[in-house]
């Protein structure tokens, strides 16, 4: 069995893409990615005393930024400090590092069951952006599906998974129906053996590492554009039949001339309308 956490972004207003995007690992070895994630923060974190390793989250946007506490308003609750706003911006970004370098080390203890990334990307200029939301979850759970039966054919034996999403209580029902949906169309998601299950993301490592992810896909799509946390990324997409980069979609009106590799990787294929 395999397990996909996905994290999302770009679904605040004004954001210039919608993107959700995750990792996908076999049972086998989930545990060891785990510890290999936490190990960065532990190793990290030696010598600065009064801090616990348990208490940090690999969250990328917060350990690049920590954010500040703000007291309750008539509409919102208070938040409270960052654990990261002790700890020194070169060890913080230290720790960026080394999570990405991780999971791009990281090797599974079965070589046929690599670990895998995935993700849907669309620009707020393409068409498809009035159902964005629908459209890069679809893309995401059908690709990952798609890798399971493929994986299945291949080993002659049945390979399910699950996913794991990082807990929203306003945007969960919603994801949740849709999955459903799916689920009931005929073969569509046959391999998935569950909707996905929502997750504190501080309990997991396996989720955080896909806000790690999800930021690094998103730096490539944003207004300053920049891919050098993706790259280290790409070799972990999932390949299409083709050779293309399937398990990642771009939707951008300028298909034909955009430079990312999951653009680049289909450029034999038909323009995705």
């Amino acid at each position: 069995m395999y397990v996909l956490a996905l994290d999302e972004s770009g679904i605040h207003p004004g954001a210039k893409v919608m993107l959700v995007a995750g990792i996908a690992v076999h049972e086998a070895d989930a545990r060891r990615l785990e510890r290999a994630l936490h190990a960065v923060v532990v190793n990290n974190l030696a010598g600065l005393p009064g801090l616990d390793p348990h208490t940090h989250e690999l969250h990328a946007a917060d350990l690049k930024t920590p954010r500040k506490g703000k007291p309750a308003s008539a509409s919102f609750p208070p938040t409270r400090d960052s654990e990261w706003l002790t700890v020194s911006p070169e060890r913080r970004l230290k720790i960026v590092s080394d999570t990405y370098g991780a999971m791009r080390a990281f090797e599974p203890s079965d070589p046929s069951l690599p670990v895998r990334v995935f993700g849907a990307v669309v620009e707020r200029s393409h068409k498809q952006f009035t159902t964005a939301e629908r459209y890069v979850y679809d893309h995401v759970l059908h690709r990952f599906d798609e890798m399971l039966r493929r994986m299945s054919k291949e080993r002659r034996t049945p390979e399910r998974g699950v996913v794991l999403h990082d807990r929203s209580p306003d945007r969960e029902k919603s994801i949740q129906q849709m999955a459903a949906g799916w689920q009931r169309a005929g073969a569509r998601l046959e391999a998935l053996v569950q909707l996905p299950l929502f997750v504190d993301s501080r309990a997991s490592r396996l989720v955080q590492a896909a806000d790690f992810v999800s930021h690094a896909i998103g730096r490539t799509y944003a207004a300053d554009p920049d891919d050098t946390l993706a790259k280290d990324l790409w070799p972990l997409v999932d390949i299409g039949s083709k050779g293309e980069l399937s398990g990642i979609i771009h939707l951008t009106p300028d298909f034909g001339r955009c430079p990312c590799a999951p653009c680049q990787s289909r450029r034999t294929q038909p323009t995705i309308k």
